[in-house]
């Protein structure tokens, strides 16, 4: 801006005009090389700038594209938990069934072998008490041959002493 111009307006003041347009063409010639000079490095700086704002651009989307991709890691995992949840509630419910059945199954089978025990105990009472029945019949009768029973052919229904029938009569 201004500041430059000032600079060679203070320089055109303290020297004595010899030749004004040789000093003045220096001057412009300085001052337009810094002029470029600052412009190249203004453009440098923008280059730079450009560059890096670039680069911040990339890894912001970068990392917002991981992100997301996290979060939807987040998403599966938590869906997964719940349902390995709501698995292991019906699990649980599963054994708790299970369980009951167990004990009812123990409880009826506890149940069975104390009946089958007592049926058990009340036949030994029983062939006790046909022994000794037995016993006492044998002493009273005598020998076993005269308490057997002896066996013979079949008889049918309504037939006579010698097991005949009113068809095996008939002529």
């Amino acid at each position: 801006g201004s500041g430059p111009l000032a600079l060679l307006a203070a320089e055109l003041r303290q020297e004595p005009p010899t030749d004004h347009f040789v000093k003045v063409r220096s001057l412009i010639k300085d001052l337009i090389s810094r002029l470029q000079q600052e412009a190249l490095d203004e453009a440098d700086a923008k280059s730079l700038c450009d560059k890096q704002m670039s680069e911040a651009v990339t890894k912001r989307d970068a990392r917002q594209s991981e992100i997301e991709g996290l979060k939807a890691e987040i998403q599966g995992a938590t869906a997964a938990i719940a349902k390995d949840k709501a698995d292991m509630a019906d699990l649980k419910a599963e054994i708790a069934d299970m369980e009951k059945a167990l004990k009812e199954m123990t409880d009826l089978r506890s149940e069975e072998k104390a009946h089958n025990e007592k049926a058990i105990a009340d036949a030994k009472d029983g062939a006790d008490a046909i022994k000794q029945a037995l016993v006492a019949l044998r002493s009273y009768y005598g020998s076993a041959a005269s308490m057997l029973q002896k066996r013979g052919a079949y008889v049918p229904p309504n037939a006579d002493r010698e097991g005949q029938t009113v068809s095996d009569l008939a002529p």
